[in-house]
Formats: structure tokens, sequence, C-alpha cells
């Protein structure tokens, strides 16, 4: 029995951590007060065109929406690894090299963004020109979202296919 990405032990546990962050943001729904908002929690429940019209629309509402896009990526992702599961349990893939980037790719994107976000003014077009978005708040609830990455890039690097 060859043990791999898809078929090894390592799967539930990237598994698992990828789909954390995205069950972590319903936290900021109820416990917002005590924990913030998280990294999508601006964009929560506001359409764009209702941001614009009531004046809601900030850099942090653009930064909750870029993480949204990520975190529904990750979902996808994790769920995607359990159907491989099913469908490879004993082997991996022929294309599972390139499902293992996919998933390195996606926690390399999503550690890297958080940094630049709390850390850097980003530049941003709007209709007057060029403009710098603030750095966004960091809330206790980001920080539980973001904590999961490094350990699940150690897996990642250790289930190398």
């Amino acid at each position: 029995m060859a043990v791999g990405f898809v078929s090894g032990p390592g799967l539930p546990w990237v598994v698992a951590l990828s789909l954390l962050p995205f069950f972590l943001q319903f936290l900021g729904l109820g416990l917002e007060g005590t924990l913030g908002q998280g990294l999508c929690g601006s964009a929560l429940g506001v359409t764009e065109a209702e941001a614009v019209r009531y004046g809601l629309v900030s850099e942090y509402y653009f930064y909750g929406q870029l993480f949204l896009v990520l975190l529904a990526l990750k979902a996808t992702y994790a769920l995607l690894l359990l159907v491989l599961r099913f469908m490879y349990p004993d082997r991996d893939p022929p294309f599972a090299p390139w499902v293992w980037r996919v998933g390195v790719g996606l926690s390399s994107v999503f550690l890297l963004l958080f940094l630049l976000t709390r850390t850097l003014p980003l530049p941003f077009g709007t209709p007057l020109g060029p403009a710098w978005l603030a750095p966004a708040p960091l809330d206790p609830l980001s920080l539980l979202m973001t904590l999961p990455e490094p350990f699940l890039l150690g897996l990642y690097l250790r289930h190398r296919p």
C-alpha cells in the first residue's frame, strides 16, 4: 500500500486546518464585540451595491471581500481533497503534485495577504485615481483564523507527493 499526499495519514489534518478559518469566521457574527469581526467581518451581510449606496465602502470592506473569496477557495479545496480521498483510497492520483501545489499556493497567499493587509498600506483604484488603503486592524479573531496556516504549510511540506 503506497502512502502519499491524498492517501496518507496527514490528509484529515490538512482538511481540518484548511476548513478551520472558514468556520472560525462565523464567531465574528456572534462575538463581534469580544473577538472582533475577523478577516471578512466588514463584508458579511452587505452587498457591494448596498455598501456603496449607504457609504459603507471602506478599505476594510474590500479586504473582507478578498478574504471571503480566499476562504471560499480554501473550503472548496478541502472538500475536493475529501472527494479525492474517496476516489483514491489507497494510492495518490497521477495529478497529486498539482493538487499539493494548489494547497500550498492557497495557504501561502492567505498568510501573505494577512501579513500585507495588517502591516502595509496597499494601493487601490478609486474613481478619483489611485489611493492607499490603510492597514486593517488586528483583532483576536483574525489572529485565530490565521494561526493554523503555518502548521498547515508544515503539513504540506511533510507530506509532499
